[in-house]
């Protein structure tokens, strides 16, 4: 089959490596080169670097205007497939063939930008992919193929997007070579919108199961985050405690204890959290245990 391939992050340079192994991909489209880092080097796109290894086609557009819907259409391509373009696919393109877009999480549930944040958040709730047709909408599309998908209790996003994205790829081949008809999407839809800095600010008074959750959803961007005495520390790795450790008396949110064998948090309703990993601002991720060395007094994080 002839394909389009859209994408951009990492992610998508694996998802694009796996379709050109069993597809012929005409033509690769991702966004247009960015600066990165501190010296704000110009850096193409991880699909872009991909395409150029497998010798392919490239067509960079942070959108879709008149020129690339004349460079899709001359493709020739039999259908479209979408992973983390990031921008919409305007209805003068979805006009010239099938666009196919592989998203994380199962449709209805978790439309919008961070689907697979929003499961970890919720202790799995809506957590698959999804294969659907795209439209107009934001993630409305009819439904081709779908297949839940177990997390782990400490998966990160980041942990577990390259296994989805894999998903997603057999659900892709799978489609390819059998006759699926798209249905229409079932049920009540949830919104995913875009994380930004801000919502990565930890609350404390959840329980450490939630603020964990939290944790392994913003990772690796735009990763956790609290004060401590009016500077932002990374929280980078935790775990929750049972119980048996539950604060009954004495309770004060934020507080951090160095036990001998362990550094916790407490959270709301008395429950504990292990603090494993941190990374202070301005230096490099080290052990709660060895950032709590350096620091005197009761430390109270906010």
């Amino acid at each position: 089959m002839k394909l389009i391939f859209a994408g951009t992050p990492e992610n998508a340079a694996l998802a694009l490596e796996l379709v050109a192994m069993h597809h012929e991909v005409v033509l690769v489209i991702t966004r247009e080169d960015a600066e990165l880092g501190r010296k704000r080097i110009l850096t193409p796109s991880a699909v872009a670097q991909k395409a150029e290894q497998l010798g392919l086609p490239i067509l960079k557009a942070n959108r879709i205007k008149a020129e690339q819907i004349d460079a899709i259409r001359s493709a020739g391509a039999d259908l479209a497939l979408v992973v983390a373009y990031g921008s919409l696919i305007p209805q003068a393109a979805l006009d010239e063939l099938r666009w196919w877009n592989i998203h994380f999480s199962l449709l209805p549930l978790w439309r919008g930008a961070s689907p697979l944040q929003q499961s970890i958040r919720t202790g799995g709730i809506g957590a698959g992919v999804t294969l659907f047709e795209l439209d107009s909408g934001m993630d409305t599309g009819a439904i081709v193929a779908q297949l839940p998908i177990e997390l782990g209790e400490n998966e990160t996003t980041g942990d577990a997007l390259n296994r989805f994205t894999k998903a997603g790829i057999e659900l892709f081949q799978t489609a390819t070579a059998t006759d699926i008809r798209p249905e229409p999407q079932h049920g009540v839809p949830s919104m995913a919108p875009k994380i930004t800095r801000a919502d990565a600010r930890l609350d404390l008074e959840q329980s450490a199961i939630d603020v964990h959750r939290a944790v392994m959803a913003f990772n690796p961007e735009p990763m956790a985050w609290v004060e401590h005495k009016g500077n932002p520390i990374r929280i980078i790795s935790t775990k929750p405690l049972g119980d048996e450790f539950s604060v009954e008396a004495d309770r004060l949110v934020g507080r951090v204890i160095h036990f001998p064998d362990r550094v916790t948090l407490e959270c709301g309703s008395g429950s504990q959290l292990e603090l494993i990993q941190v990374q202070p601002a301005g230096k490099q991720p080290m052990s709660a245990a060895d950032w709590l060395r350096g620091l005197d007094g009761e430390v109270q994080l906010a």
